[in-house]
């Protein structure tokens, strides 16, 4: 079962500057992700608007916001939520079943985003698939012959909904291979179904990309995002085009998109300018060559796009190390920087800076992570850029 990993740091947080969590007078560097998109402290004071909700009243912030979504997408149009698994959650809600998913995803823990997020197979009574997905240890040819014969023997009709991340984050940074994306969307067309992307994690900067599935010149049906889109406030959209008869006014629920969260979230568009997404992916290189020189055994693969990298801790025997991958993530916070961990035996060290971070900041982050897998002789000698 893949979700995400966090296992609490003896760390009390009491405040926090722009990149780093404080607690009296110890700083963390917040590489975790919970700075979001652009990091804490976004906005000040004076900044902060009325709450006012969109399900009872249209403003010119919720208006702006949907203007800009609309204008960097392409999308005809959006419906807003509170979070990116709301998001994928709605979504999936809109053309039904059946739903082709992929194994390692994660989309989110309620009821059907959890059904949709981890299984193997067909699930007959959800009318759920579950395509494989490339690996360390299965290749692309051996995941399109077992995922041809998984839906040959399941014989279930056409129809239905197509969603999958481009970068699964929480399956352990896993980037899947182009030509592999290309058989999940002919998978799409041949049954007739609808696509939606998950840009939760990879949209609004942290791939490099304002929305990645631009890069790969896809067409979905929609598009889920959250996380990063009000710095942290609780907000997640779908674009979609045509027509959807949703319930109240383009929102989910009350405080959905709501006067102060939009202002906010205005703001984060305009911050993260095209000179921004240069630097994260110019720097995103830079870090995986600078990981990619440290040699040694513990580590299998270092891989990311931008600021989303992935470095996978195996034993000698080149299985997943979850326990020294938390010892390491462990001594790396004591030097300073907060990471997380992910894939299904939690052995992945993810590094997920703020897409606005200094150059001073990232590379003082990043130096501390390569200085602590130098002093354990372990490295990686394979860096992965798609």
């Amino acid at each position: 079962m893949v979700k995400p990993e966090f296992k609490p740091f003896n760390f009390t947080v009491d405040s926090a500057s722009k990149f780093r969590v404080i607690s009296k007078n110890k700083e963390i560097i917040d590489f975790t992700g919970s700075a979001m998109s652009v990091g804490y402290n976004f906005f000040e004071p004076e900044s902060i608007k009325p709450a006012v909700s969109k399900l009872v009243f249209n403003n010119i912030y919720t208006e702006k916001l949907t203007e800009k979504l609309l204008n960097f997408s392409g999308f005809e149009n959006v419906a807003y939520t509170t979070s990116g698994t709301e998001a994928c959650d709605t979504a999936l809600s809109r053309f039904g079943k059946p739903i082709y998913a992929l194994e390692g995803s994660y989309h989110g823990l309620t009821y059907l985003t959890r059904l949709v997020s981890n299984g193997t197979g067909y699930d007959a009574e959800n009318k759920i698939i579950h395509l494989k997905v490339p690996s360390r240890n299965f290749s692309v040819s051996r995941a399109i012959e077992y995922n041809d014969k998984l839906i040959s023997d399941s014989n279930i009709p056409k129809g239905g909904t197509l969603i999958f991340e481009l970068i699964q984050s929480d399956g352990g940074v896993n980037i899947l291979p182009k030509n592999f994306i290309n058989y999940v969307i002919g998978i799409a067309e041949n049954k007739g179904l609808k696509i939606i992307v998950d840009e939760v994690y990879t949209g609004y900067g942290r791939s490099g990309e304002m929305l990645l599935f631009k890069k790969y010149g896809i067409t979905p049906d929609m598009v889920c995002l959250g996380k990063g889109m009000a710095a942290g406030l609780p907000l997640g959209a779908v674009l979609y085009n045509g027509k959807w008869e949703l319930p109240y006014n383009d929102v989910l629920n009350m405080q959905a998109a709501n006067m102060f969260v939009s202002s906010i979230a205005n703001r984060v568009i305009d911050a993260i300018t095209e000179h921004i997404l240069e630097n994260v992916r110019k720097n995103g290189e830079c870090i995986l060559s600078k990981f990619q020189s440290i040699k040694g055994g513990s580590i299998y693969s270092s891989r990311g796009n931008g600021y989303m990298i992935g470095i996978e801790i195996t034993n000698k025997k080149g299985e997943p190390d979850g326990n020294t991958a938390l010892e390491i993530r462990d001594e790396i916070f004591g030097q300073g920087v907060a990471l997380s961990l992910t894939g299904e035996f939690n052995n992945v060290l993810k590094i997920t800076p703020p897409v606005l971070i200094d150059d001073s900041t990232l590379n003082e982050a990043v130096n501390i992570i390569a200085n602590v897998l130098s002093s354990k002789g372990i490295g990686g000698e394979n860096v992965v850029k798609k």
